[in-house]
C-alpha cells in the first residue's frame, strides 16, 4: 500500500513547482523580449504586479491554470517547459524570427495606439476651449438680443429712426450664428465620439453629457 505523504511535504512540493513556473514563466518572456508591463498586458493583467508576483514565486499558494495556458500561447512555449517537464525549447530559426516580428509588431501598435490617443486628448481640449468660447458667445449675443428687445419696447418707433432697423437685423444675425456655430460644434463632437470608438475602440470625454 502505498505510503500517503504528509501536509508539510506536499506544501513544499507545491511551493517547489510555483517556483519552477515562475522561473519559467520569466525565461520565456525573456525569450520573447517582452518587458512585464508588456506581457502582463498580454496576458490579461492590468499591470505587472501580478506577473511580478507569479515570476517571483512571492504566492507559493497557487498559480492559476489560465495563466499557464495562456502564457503558453502567448509565448509560443510548451505547458511541459513552463511547468518543467521539459528544457525544450522549441526554438528554432523560424520560431525565433517569429518571436521577434511578433514583439516587434506589439510595440509598433502599442506606440501608434498610445500616439492617437495623445492627439485624441488635444483635441478634446481643442474642443473644451472651442466649446466654452462658443457658449461665451451664445450668452453674449442672447443679452444683446434681449436688450435690444428691451430698448425697442421703451423706446416705440425705434425701427424708424436712422440706423435702428440694421441694428435689429445685425443683431439678430449675430445671434442666429452663434446657435449655428453651437450646433455644428456638437455635430463634430459626435464625429469625434464615433471616430474615438471606431479606431481605439475606447471613449474618450471628446463632448460633455448634458
Amino acid at each position: 500500500m502505498a505510503e500517503r505523504k504528509s501536509a508539510p511535504s506536499t506544501r513544499m512540493e507545491q511551493a517547489a513547482a510555483v517556483r519552477t513556473i515562475g522561473a519559467r514563466m520569466r525565461q520565456a518572456r525573456e525569450l520573447c523580449n517582452l518587458s512585464q508591463s508588456a506581457a502582463a498586458k498580454r496576458l490579461g493583467y492590468s499591470n505587472s504586479s501580478k506577473l511580478s508576483k507569479v515570476e517571483g514565486a512571492t504566492d507559493t499558494n497557487s498559480v492559476p491554470l489560465w495563466l499557464i495556458t495562456r502564457a503558453a500561447k502567448v509565448y509560443d512555449v510548451s505547458v511541459d517547459f513552463l511547468f518543467g517537464v521539459n528544457d525544450d525549447w522549441e526554438v528554432g530559426a523560424r520560431m525565433t524570427q517569429e518571436r521577434e516580428v511578433s514583439a516587434w509588431l506589439w510595440e509598433a501598435m502599442e506606440k501608434a495606439r498610445l500616439r492617437d490617443v495623445a492627439t485624441l486628448k488635444k483635441l478634446h481640449d481643442k474642443l473644451e476651449a472651442m466649446g466654452e468660447s462658443t457658449a461665451m458667445m451664445l450668452e453674449t449675443t442672447g443679452d444683446a438680443s434681449a436688450a435690444l428687445a428691451r430698448f425697442i419696447e421703451l423706446n416705440p418707433g425705434f425701427e424708424d429712426m436712422p440706423g435702428g432697423a440694421r441694428l435689429m437685423s445685425s443683431v439678430g444675425r449675430a445671434n442666429g450664428a452663434a446657435k449655428g456655430v453651437k450646433v455644428k460644434l456638437e455635430r463634430f463632437r459626435m464625429e469625434c465620439k464615433m471616430a474615438a470608438s471606431d479606431t481605439l475602440q475606447q471613449s474618450l470625454p471628446l463632448w460633455d453629457e448634458d
